[in-house]
């Protein structure tokens, strides 16, 4: 056991354990919306990203309007539980606490607003272009997305890319109270078993599934805090004693 407590703070276990459940439900608000969007049949007919986006050419508007909305909240509320695995980690590791804390921020900040509705308000503006003027709907949208989706989508990544780090090497190196192998409770490993789901063939369940892999991928991440949450407060108590 590497596990060595750096400061005595407090864990309030009960508090803990209802943020991560808080958490839980805004990641599955944020599905909800996911699904909402992703479930269709794509056209294999066209190619590249055409072939991608031409989906939501038949997606109403109300569907668009209300998965915006679902991420939107959905997003910054699972931040409740990222801030419950911020608590673990600190007493272990400030270091690698604040890291695991601004990927968190960049969550509840840009989760919502900057990712999700941010590619709803591009697949809104591509279904209206398409209907406008559909010989240069295409490209039009590639340029609206580049213009004002895109750097959100950068500065997310980055907030993300540092709180996962944080996130695996804290719980691989022993700088939390969860067992070592709990790191595979992590966003990329989730996203990617939930991804695979994408061969199974072109069908709607399918294609919003694969679609949701990131979503779901939080949703796998604080499933399984919560889960190990019992281990985690018996490997505190031996260690604090």
């Amino acid at each position: 056991m590497k596990e060595k407590i750096q400061s005595k703070d407090n864990i309030d276990w009960n508090k803990v354990s209802l943020f991560l459940k808080i958490g839980l439900l805004g990641a599955l608000i944020n599905l909800a919306g996911d699904l909402l969007i992703g479930w269709n049949v794509r056209d294999r007919s066209l190619a590249g990203i055409e072939g991608l986006v031409a989906q939501y050419l038949s997606v109403s508007d109300r569907r668009i309007f209300w998965s915006a909305i679902l991420g939107l909240v959905g997003a910054p509320i699972s931040g409740f539980g990222h801030l419950s695995i911020y608590k673990l980690i600190k007493p272990y590791s400030r270091k690698y606490a604040g890291l695991y804390g601004a990927g968190g921020l960049g969550l509840i900040v840009l989760g919502g607003s900057g990712v999700h509705m941010s590619s709803l308000a591009s697949a809104f503006f591509y279904k209206y272009m398409t209907a406008a003027a559909p010989e240069t709907a295409l490209a039009a949208s590639i340029k609206f997305v580049c213009y004002f989706s895109l750097p959100l989508y950068l500065a997310f990544f980055v907030f993300w890319l540092i709180g996962t780090y944080a996130h695996i090497r804290a719980v691989s190196g022993a700088f939390s109270p969860y067992p070592t192998w709990c790191w595979v409770f992590s966003m990329p490993v989730g996203g990617l078993l939930f991804s695979l789901v994408g061969l199974f063939g072109n069908y709607a369940p399918v294609n919003a599934i694969a679609l949701a892999s990131m979503t779901l991928g939080n949703i796998w991440t604080l499933a399984g805090a919560l889960l190990m949450l019992g281990r985690a407060k018996e490997n505190w108590k031996k260690l604090s004693a």
